[in-house]
């Protein structure tokens, strides 16, 4: 059937059309669920809860074994690198003094556990992602948003600026007694929130109207700023799997099939001459029972028995573990010499490290800068005072595995030219300065 004129122009102008607001979610979010990112975010997760690729291993043989061994090695990566950083409590640091004690008041142990979180999804999943949000009774609380229910739309070709983002979250509801998974999507920019809905074909609808960020009592309002920082782990935002999946694959792969030699080897295989019984399974049974057989004129029994070289296995697996500590710029405990090595030793040793843990460090500093904004807006609603001006700074406490007399010592030696406050954020025995100073004061 031929289409007439006017048919083919509003054919053509339905082509022509802008996407609606609902088309763009369904197509980023399809977008997103496709993309290597989100895969490889999702593998780090199953990785760090050890469910790793030797969960496909397989066997076609009947009777032979098939050892499925997983060694927690990425969570222990990520684990030793997080508490390396955030093992003991950071500092902070305002010339301010008012704006000091807001800060610490702020920072309790909530939301460090916050941050703590914040780090080890940026060096797990690559990317960690923070939610300001003002809860229900006024507060100003910070939620921990997963990599892979987040669709960052950025302002800028070095996705260093958001205009705005998409909240994944899945919900099972119920048509009668019949269950059904839908898909929310919450669009966050600086007008509010909207939320659109997908009822399982892919296809997003707009549910309710434009909703603001917060409600301050009565009155409904929106942060300038887009709701949400990031931290990520490298300026690439790649997890730490990326750079040791397939050696972590390969150690799981090559202890399970040495499980498997060592449990198979006690299987023989037995070369029969001249038995004089009916079948194999008679000649299994008599072993069995008598731990003897009959066997005719010139017949005997030799056994064949498999040879596994565990030596030759360990030694590659020991150079596998190596590669693994050296390619994720972690420490193998396994390794170290304990108090009989040299402070220039254990420097040399954690120096990558470090390195990495500093550089993370610094993201996290940078993630502050954007933080403060929404801080210093809610402190001034709080009456607290107007701090905009005023800069604070986050100082972690990393510190090498050496003596702490010769870091006390080191301090001693350092009285004339440092602040007590200084000293005091250096001392290995101190965890909260602000309590050490006024017991000081205390005592003069």
């Amino acid at each position: 059937m031929e289409m007439t004129q006017t048919q083919q122009i509003a054919m053509q102008m339905a082509q022509d059309a802008p996407l609606t607001m609902a088309e763009i979610i369904s197509r980023e979010v399809a977008t997103f669920l496709a993309s290597e990112g989100y895969r490889e975010a999702k593998e780090a997760g199953r990785y760090y809860q050890n469910r790793t690729a030797i969960q496909r291993k397989n066997t076609d043989l009947q009777g032979r074994s098939n050892t499925r061994i997983e060694h927690p090695i990425y969570k222990r990566l990520v684990d030793q690198k997080l508490r390396y950083l955030l093992g003991k409590p950071f500092f902070v640091s305002a010339q301010q003094g008012r704006y000091y004690k807001a800060l610490e008041a702020l920072f309790d142990d909530g939301f460090r556990r916050r941050i703590r979180l914040l780090a080890k999804c940026a060096m797990r999943d690559g990317i960690g992602y923070l939610q300001p949000y003002i809860d229900e009774t006024g507060c100003l609380k910070f939620a921990n948003l997963p990599a892979t229910n987040v669709i960052p739309l950025w302002s800028d070709s070095q996705e260093m600026v958001l205009s705005g983002y998409i909240q994944l979250e899945e919900q099972m509801v119920y048509h009668g007694k019949k269950p059904k998974l839908i898909r929310l999507a919450a669009l966050w920019d600086t007008t509010g929130v909207q939320l659109y809905q997908d009822d399982g074909d892919g296809k997003f609808y707009a549910v309710g109207d434009l909703q603001p960020h917060f409600y301050y009592g009565d009155l409904p309002m929106n942060w300038e700023a887009v709701p949400l920082v990031y931290v990520r782990y490298h300026d690439d935002g790649l997890p730490l799997l990326r750079y040791v999946k397939e050696l972590i694959d390969d150690y799981n792969f090559q202890t399970s099939i040495t499980a498997d030699a060592l449990r198979d080897v006690a299987k023989f295989v037995y070369i029969l001459k001249n038995y004089g019984g009916e079948d194999l399974n008679q000649f299994v049974g008599e072993l069995r029972r008598s731990l003897a057989i009959q066997v005719d004129e010139g017949g005997g029994v030799d056994k064949l028995q498999p040879e596994v070289d565990v030596t030759g296995v360990l030694s590659f697996l020991d150079k596998q573990r190596q590669d693994l500590y050296e390619f994720s710029a972690a420490v193998d405990t396994r390794d170290l010499g304990g108090t009989s090595e040299s402070a220039k030793a254990i420097a040399f040793r954690y120096m990558d490290l470090d390195g990495d843990c500093r550089d993370l460090a610094g993201a996290l500093d940078a993630m502050f800068v954007h933080l403060k904004p929404f801080i210093d807006t809610w402190l001034t609603a709080q009456m607290e005072g107007n701090f905009q001006e005023e800069p604070f700074r986050i100082l972690f406490d990393m510190h090498l595995p050496v003596d702490e007399s010769d870091r006390i010592a080191n301090l001693v030696s350092s009285a004339d030219f440092l602040s007590t406050r200084t000293l005091l954020e250096q001392h290995p025995w101190v965890s909260n300065v602000d309590a050490e100073l006024s017991r000081l004061e205390a005592t003069i």
